[in-house]
């Protein structure tokens, strides 16, 4: 009966172990499918790399750190040129949060930057949370919501 009850517990620890381990690694894959978000929308406005961390024939949306209305991002967002240029786009402090259910998952962070507009240089300081789903073993994005830190802006009001 000890070996038994001995056997259980190494399974039930063993099993704790590599749970750890599999949140540790959904974490790292969507901060790192988060940063590269940022790079391919924010800065290099790349719509066939940001095509792959998309649904397919799904409306991904995101809320601007402008306060203008909900935007798609398809198409016509990245192919509408912008106003502003970036200097510097980092982001730091991300934390991840997984649904009970394992596919739906939220990443927080902040971004420090600046930009030109207008010939003016202007500091960024941004909250940006990202909603993720899990289809077919992919992590695909769904949603984003980008808005000013306190005493902060975001992007340019006339940003197109």
């Amino acid at each position: 009966m000890k070996k038994l009850f001995l056997l259980l517990i190494l399974v039930l620890i063993f099993n704790c172990v590599e749970s750890k381990k599999q949140y540790t690694d959904i974490n790292q894959i969507l901060i790192q499918k988060s940063i590269k978000w940022t790079k391919v929308a924010s800065t290099s406005r790349n719509y066939e790399e940001a095509k792959k961390l998309l649904l397919p024939n799904m409306n991904t949306s995101t809320f601007s750190s402008n306060g203008t209305p909900l935007r798609a991002y398809d198409k016509q967002y990245f192919s509408s040129p912008i106003m502003y240029k970036w200097i510097s786009f980092e982001t730091n402090n991300h934390k991840v949060q997984v649904s009970p259910n394992g596919n739906t998952a939220v990443v927080t962070f902040n971004v420090d930057g600046k930009y030109i507009f207008e010939e003016n240089e202007t500091p960024y300081s941004v909250r940006a949370s990202f909603v993720w789903t899990q289809v077919n073993g992919e992590w695909k994005k769904m949603h984003s919501h980008w808005s000013p830190r306190k005493g902060a802006i975001g992007i340019p009001t006339k940003d197109r």
